[in-house]
Order: structure tokens, then C-alpha cells, then sequence
């Protein structure tokens, strides 16, 4: 069975299925398994991702911030008590 991913959030599995699960969680596996005998990735070159935490966390930032970097990407963040969502803006 194929499992198409493409245009899913990943803010919470509540509403996935367990292949849509199982399937990301293979695809990490797959990839830190590359990773790890000197292949590297570019799944997000030329990518820019923003990242908005609304409660500090520098070990999530940190962790986001190096995938986005191994995966080719650049990491945007995003201060949420720097910006007008402070003041109640979406």
C-alpha cells in the first residue's frame, strides 16, 4: 500500500493513519541511516522554513534548525513576542 503524504501538516498525528505514521517514521529511519555513511540530502535546497515558537524552547529550535540545515534548507525564525501575534494579530 502507497501512502501519500504530500500537503500534510505535521502539528499533530491525531488525525493520521498508523501507515501515514509508520511511513514517516521509515523515511527518518531511511534518511539518518544515509546520513550516517556520508550521504547527505537536499530534499529542501533552495527552501526557506519559518519556524514560530510560541513558548521558548532552544533545544527544539536548535534540533528544527539542524534538520532544515542537513536537509539543505535554511531555517527562518520567528519570534512570537517580537511580532504581532503578541498583540493578538494571526
Amino acid at each position: 500500500m502507497q501512502t501519500h503524504l504530500r500537503g500534510k501538516d505535521m502539528i499533530t498525528t491525531q488525525e493520521w493513519t498508523k501507515d501515514e505514521i509508520d511511513t514517516v517514521l521509515d523515511l527518518a529511519l531511511d534518511l539518518k541511516r544515509s546520513r550516517a555513511v556520508g550521504r547527505d540530502h537536499a530534499y529542501l535546497r533552495d527552501k526557506v522554513l519559518a519556524m514560530l515558537f510560541f513558548f521558548t524552547s532552544t533545544r527544539t529550535r536548535a534540533s528544527f534548525e539542524a534538520g532544515i540545515a542537513q536537509l539543505g534548507g535554511h531555517g527562518a525564525f520567528i519570534d512570537s513576542t517580537t511580532t504581532q501575534i503578541s498583540h493578538g494579530d494571526t
